[in-house]
């Protein structure tokens, strides 16, 4: 059990084991950078990952714009 409890512990702190994940979320940061600096357009690393799941917003977040 202590195992188990190491090992949530590193998740909680470090992200997924995932390594293709964590590689697909690397390129997208490195890209959002680059296209901020050499376009001048800003675009958000999230819009670069197509296997991650959208963050859903709430009901009552939505009209706090």
């Amino acid at each position: 059990m202590v195992e188990i409890n190491q090992w949530a512990e590193y998740r909680s702190r470090r992200g997924s084991l995932n390594t293709g994940r964590r590689v697909e979320q690397t390129a997208a940061n490195m890209m959002s950078v680059y296209m901020a600096a050499v376009h001048k357009h800003e675009i958000e690393p999230l819009e670069l990952m197509p296997y991650e799941d959208d963050v859903e917003i709430g009901f009552e977040e939505q009209f706090d714009d």
